[in-house]
């Protein structure tokens, strides 16, 4: 008898037993369930926050294959699925972009003032030259929520129009974009940092830093050479961007047009000193970096002569220039098809000189004109582009108002009186 107790109170210990195991296996099967769960949709988010982040920058195509490259990740069978109605988002607003018949603004500037203050002391340069043609940080710092309130979407101008590699013929391109939005590119005359303008304000030269980005090196007033990220157009408008995606069609910036008879970018490459080589390998590490954060490069001349912009310019001193560009600049910045013409000069169709740019390769050719038009001729576009200035900005408020932002809005304090009659 004590012998069948013993055994039953075996048994239902084992049995209590086997109940706590399972119990514990179904609690640890529920963890790992959860903890898997939790798992998932971490990977869930970080795949649709990646595809949104292609989406604000209008990288529709990229968008869907981030979000459907792993496709045990969605049900494209499930409305209620987060990734599926990502997809379905994307799809969306990749439809209903509509084609663009208006001008493609141009607008371009020089290098930024970063100290008003010495720029219009008129201790060094004459500061009416200045007030005129320059643009302070201030003032373009401004101007970039303005101008995407406005609709504008930073566009390349390479995507404007159709090159074609063998015969070199140009054609009008058709540019699509969401409904609303208007194409804007950017260019920046003489990136050279010239000597004049050292004591008087502006960035000394570019820079990359430790993470490959383009910064400036700024004296500052008191004498001390810091590194910035707001001293001149490209890192400003790199740093904007990477805040305001969306204000960029497919992280595109602009145009940054170089001479070459002082070098690029702020280093003497050209000069024969001891540095060149070392100099002309970090034109070549910018240059690198440039582009890729969305930069083209230009010839804006070798010499930036005035002779230039004589109508009659002789063939010989456009080839000598231009030649001298190819030769000299061209090695360390990369290849490029387009030309920032100097002095804003017109392209005359019919001048042997000018035919010799577009036959060195420039198939896209940026005067400066207020007139709103493309032109393609058989072989080159013709981009006119807008001074956004303070001759601009003072003496034609109504027409910067009209097409890109309120001047009352931008303008800098820091400017003295203009005096329109002393500029030439």
């Amino acid at each position: 008898m004590d012998n069948e107790k013993r055994a039953e109170r075996r048994k239902k210990k084992k049995m209590r037993a086997v109940v706590v195991f399972l119990a514990i296996a179904v609690v640890v099967a529920g963890a790992f369930l959860v903890m898997g769960a939790y798992k998932n949709q971490d990977r869930i988010d970080k795949v649709i926050a990646k595809a949104d982040k292609f989406q604000k920058s209008y990288f529709y195509d990229r968008a869907l294959d981030v979000l459907k490259e792993d496709k045990s990740l969605y049900d494209p069978d499930d409305e209620d699925d987060p990734v599926t109605q990502k997809i379905n988002e994307i799809q969306k607003a990749k439809k209903e972009l509509v084609k663009y018949d208006g001008f493609v603004e141009h607008i371009f500037f020089h290098s930024l003032i970063v100290y008003p203050q010495l720029a219009f002391d008129d201790k060094g340069h004459p500061a009416l030259g200045y007030n005129a043609w320059m643009t302070t940080a201030s003032e373009f710092k401004k101007m970039l929520p303005l101008l995407q309130e406005r609709g504008y979407i930073l566009y390349p101008i390479e995507e404007v129009c159709n090159i074609d590699k063998e015969t070199g013929k140009v054609k009008p391109k058709d540019i699509y974009l969401p409904k609303g939005k208007k194409p804007l590119i950017i260019s920046i005359d003489d990136v050279d940092y010239y000597d004049y303008m050292k004591p008087d304000g502006f960035a000394g030269r570019l820079v990359v830093d430790k993470n490959g980005k383009v910064a400036t090196e700024v004296k500052t007033p008191e004498g001390k050479t810091e590194t910035t990220y707001d001293g001149d157009v490209m890192p400003i408008l790199d740093r904007y961007v990477e805040k305001n995606p969306e204000f960029s069609w497919q992280g595109y910036k602009g145009i940054v047009a170089t001479t070459g008879y002082q070098g690029a970018f702020g280093y003497r490459i050209t000069d024969g000193l001891p540095k060149t080589e070392e100099w002309r390998e970090e034109v070549k590490e910018i240059s690198k970096a440039l582009r890729k954060s969305g930069w083209d490069i230009a010839c804006h001349s070798y010499t930036h002569d005035g002779y230039l912009k004589d109508a009659d310019v002789s063939l010989g001193s456009m080839k000598s220039d231009i030649d001298r560009w190819k030769s000299n600049i061209e090695p360390y910045v990369g290849e490029t098809a387009i030309y920032i013409s100097p002095y804003g000069f017109q392209y005359m169709s019919g001048s042997t000189a000018h035919r010799y740019i577009v036959d060195s390769g420039f198939h896209i050719f940026c005067p400066v004109s207020n007139i709103r038009k493309l032109s393609f001729y058989k072989d080159v576009m013709v981009s006119p582009r807008v001074n956004i200035d303070g001759y601009k900005m003072m003496l034609a408020p109504q027409e910067v108002n009209e097409y890109y932002f309120d001047v009352n809005k931008v303008l800098d304090d820091a400017r003295p009186p203009f005096d329109a009659e002393s500029v030439v």
